[in-house]
């Protein structure tokens, strides 16, 4: 399945060397670890293992691509997705979505708005919000974090 991002959410597309990614220890295994981005550290998120799904090899360069979201008090949260591929900006109708399917696991319908098809492929639309509440404790409180286990372990 293809996932398809919001555009009001990205910064930016980033190219990342493993070298430019230092691991945290005992930080659940789907984040890979932080990078230094202008200045600012950037949690890497390998978004396939987020959402349950068997992950690929890191491509060499790694693509990532910088995701924000505006936090209840304002402030923003910044956070770098690891993709496999990137292809273009498509529109999708949100009015248009068809919900997610039971057949697919509890962890990635949780992070889709919904499905859309367009041009004979089907998109799942990533949840923003979702994500950013799941990986943020001070977003939605501490049971949050104890799905975090559930999302991202295969």
């Amino acid at each position: 399945m293809r996932l398809a991002v919001p555009v009001e959410c990205v910064d930016e597309v980033l190219q990342l060397q493993s070298r430019d990614i230092s691991p945290m220890p005992g930080v659940n295994p789907c984040l890979l670890g932080v990078t230094n981005q202008r200045g600012s550290l950037l949690w890497v998120l390998h978004l396939e293992k987020f959402f349950g799904i068997q992950p690929m090899p890191l491509a060499k360069p790694i693509m990532a691509i910088a995701l924000r979201t505006v936090m209840p008090d304002g402030g923003i949260r910044r956070l770098a997705c690891v993709i496999m591929g990137l292809e273009e900006i498509i529109p999708i109708d949100r009015q248009k979505l068809f919900p997610v399917p039971d057949k697919l696991p509890k962890r990635s319908r949780a992070l889709l708005s919904g499905l859309a098809k367009l041009d004979g492929n089907t998109y799942g639309v990533v949840n923003i919000n979702e994500m950013f509440r799941i990986l943020n404790p001070d977003m939605s409180g501490s049971e949050e974090i104890s799905q975090l286990g559930d999302i991202s372990s295969a």
